[in-house]
């Protein structure tokens, strides 16, 4: 899905210390083993567009609107919200950015539904954060 890429791509540009392919996913989080920080983007929603131009008829919407979820997850608890915390601060409520990401595509709004929450620990002890995101971009 393109959001998760352009996603990816902004916060590895971010100065989180976050690196595509590393400890930065698309899709679901990886079964990757260890103690570092990884953080993954999962697109698992699509909406109706409110946004045509000229009329339902006569041409398709100006953008899109799509849901996000970023999963944090860590062996310690503090690293693991810091994480979360840290790339909530990056996306809620972040405007309208030209180029975004990888795509150059236009990001009018990303707004977050609530602040990271937890989903305890997973199968092998780490602690895994969420926060979910809704996103408004130009077609494409």
């Amino acid at each position: 899905m393109p959001v998760e890429a352009d996603v990816v791509a902004y916060l590895s540009a971010a100065g989180l210390g976050l690196t595509s392919g590393t400890n930065l996913f698309e899709g679901p989080m990886p079964e990757t083993p260890g103690d570092q920080t990884d953080v993954a983007v999962l697109h698992y929603a699509s909406e109706a567009s409110d946004d045509f131009c000229m009329g339902a008829s006569l041409s398709a919407p100006g953008s899109e609107l799509e849901s996000i979820q970023v999963m944090t997850r860590d062996s310690t608890k503090s690293q693991a919200d810091s994480m979360a915390l840290a790339v909530h601060a990056k996306l809620d409520n972040l405007g309208t950015t030209a180029n975004f990401g990888s795509s150059g595509r236009t990001y009018f709004h990303i707004e977050s539904t609530g602040p990271p929450f937890s989903l305890g620990q997973d199968a092998t002890g780490r602690w895994r954060r969420v926060a979910n995101y809704t996103v408004r971009k130009a077609r494409g």
